[in-house]
């Protein structure tokens, strides 16, 4: 590479300001966003209204209730759909639920907030204002994935360390991590069982599922698609989404709608030629008759063809 086309005196660099070199030419790099992971609401005397500070990753790992953190577009393309389908799949069972980012209070007696938590115990959702406090309500944190920052080095060693220590002090039996890509696309699924007081990782199956003893469910990354999939162990159906579901009746449906018109263009045409072998005209009438038929009233008129080898009078 050759040198740039000018430098400047090291006492003119501003050090708190990082600089890129394009085209020869030295620019300021643009200062990183300091609210890049959420924010609160500043609390105090003297705090003018709507004064936030900016959330860090230890903030992330120990939530305070009503943060506002910020998840990137890929995390949320990702993690919404899979959050809807395990809603769909656990709804079944009694005293079983699925959160996703709500605050929880642990036995430490400080919060987190886990991309998806399956909580265990007879909870009154509508006397839960905010934060759930796990031990109050009477709740069990059963399983955890979370779904890893690409983006922050301090959240994904948030995620991959920091919150997986808190989760075994707590007693959660299986504790999933997933990256996402673009879309809803996935990489590098792990999953960890609870032994003793850490956590040890699930091997594959051959098809490379992880398997969730505490859910019934294997999930994996579907090979062609790449998306994170969760799989019912007792059926091996595919958990979906109610937006997966709604697209699949609708395609059921024009499914459907397009092979009864296939029927019934071949119930005409049926008439039509059998009308051409006996030698029987045809033309706009008989063509806009059939077509007001019903299918019942098409079988008759076949079954008197092919009996009289003549057009009904009634049918003139």
């Amino acid at each position: 590479m050759g040198e740039p086309a000018f430098k400047m005196d090291p006492q003119d660099t501003d050090p708190a300001v990082p600089e890129t070199w394009t085209d020869g030419v030295r620019r300021p790099s643009a200062p990183e966003d300091p609210f890049r992971l959420g924010f609160r609401y500043r609390r105090g005397p003297g705090v003018k209204p709507g004064e936030m500070i900016p959330l860090t990753a230890e903030d992330l790992l120990y939530p305070e209730e009503g943060d506002v953190v910020s998840d990137g577009l890929p995390h949320f393309l990702f993690l919404q759909p899979l959050v809807d389908a395990l809603r769909r799949f656990l709804s079944r069972r009694p005293a079983t639920h699925v959160t996703s980012n709500v605050t929880l209070v642990l036995g430490d007696g400080r919060n987190s907030g886990p991309d998806v938590a399956v909580l265990e115990g007879e909870i009154d959702v509508l006397s839960v204002k905010r934060a759930v406090h796990l031990r109050k309500v009477g709740a069990r944190l059963s399983f955890v994935l979370e779904v890893v920052s690409t983006s922050q080095k301090e959240i994904e060693e948030k995620d991959l360390e920091g919150n997986w220590k808190r989760y075994a002090a707590e007693g959660v039996p299986e504790y999933f991590t997933v990256y996402p890509t673009e879309g809803r696309k996935a990489r590098d699924l792990v999953g960890r069982r609870l032994r003793g007081d850490g956590y040890v990782e699930i091997a594959p199956d051959e098809e490379g599922r992880v398997y969730s003893e505490k859910l019934g469910l294997y999930f994996l990354i579907d090979a062609s698609s790449q998306e994170l999939v969760a799989v019912d162990v007792v059926t091996g159906q595919r958990l979906r989404s109610s937006e997966e579901e709604a697209a699949r009746a609708d395609r059921e449906a024009e499914a459907r709608r397009r092979a009864e018109e296939r029927a019934r263009q071949a119930e005409e045409r049926g008439v039509k030629d059998l009308c051409g072998v006996l030698g029987l005209g045809w033309g706009p009438e008989r063509d806009a008759l059939l077509k007001r038929m019903s299918s019942s009233e098409i079988d008759g008129l076949r079954a008197h063809l092919v009996r009289e080898k003549s057009w009904p009078q009634e049918a003139q």
